[in-house]
């Protein structure tokens, strides 16, 4: 199976979270990044919108800087 490495840029805060989590779980911080983005994945697979993926107080924040919808309309302006 071939491979593709990505970078994730985490806060220092949030960066110490996933080591706490991933050691307590007894394994690495790389691991526990590949079981969540699956599970996320599986998740939209199943029909689940952004709405259930995370706290709808957020979202107009986050569509805001992550929406591939707004960046592409920026770009095309």
């Amino acid at each position: 199976m071939a491979t593709t490495t990505l970078g994730v840029k985490l806060d220092s805060r949030t960066h110490n979270r996933l080591k706490t989590a991933a050691q307590s779980l007894d394994r690495t911080p790389h691991w526990f990044m590949k079981i969540a983005i699956r599970e996320l994945i599986e998740k939209v697979e199943s029909g689940s919108k952004i709405e259930c993926i995370i706290d709808e107080e957020l979202l107009p924040d986050d569509t805001l800087r992550h929406s591939v919808a707004i960046r592409n309309r920026r770009e095309n302006f």
